[in-house]
């Protein structure tokens, strides 16, 4: 039998099916895949880990914290003003979400984040302040 109907005249059909391929594996087996290390650009490796000689985001880092140090006194004076400040808290919340995620501070980002979707979000006064609570907690230890 012809394939693609070239018994009929037609030309250009499908290729007739090959023969499976004869590798040194059969078909259940698959070569051994060597796992790969974890490795992540945002965090700061351990003293168990290999680390980053002359890590040029040590600097960056500590100028975030720096500026965190400044910023968390600003949410402290906005957590006075609440109700209120919406504009000021919304660019605060989302600049330390960018910023400390970007620098390996990924509880400070997942708490920024929280209250930054609470607040476009128009939540109600207590669960802003609680966010806001939990972000500056979470500031103080970190900087601690």
């Amino acid at each position: 039998m012809l394939y693609g109907g070239a018994e009929r005249g037609v030309t250009g059909g499908a290729s007739p099916p090959t023969a499976p391929c004869k590798s040194r594996h059969t078909s259940n087996e698959r070569p051994a895949i060597p796992p790969r290390p974890a490795f992540c650009l945002n965090t700061p490796p351990t003293s168990q880990e290999h680390p980053i000689p002359n890590d040029p985001f040590a600097p960056l880092r500590q100028r975030f914290l720096a500026r965190c140090a400044d910023q968390l006194g600003e949410l402290q004076a906005v957590r006075e003003a609440l109700p209120g400040s919406d504009d000021t808290l919304v660019r605060l919340a989302h600049s330390l979400a960018g910023a400390a995620g970007t620098f390996g501070f990924a509880e400070i980002s997942v708490r920024a984040s929280e209250l930054e979707t609470l607040l476009i979000e128009q939540a109600d006064g207590g669960s802003v302040r609680a966010a806001l609570d939990a972000l500056i907690a979470e500031i103080e230890r970190t900087l601690a």
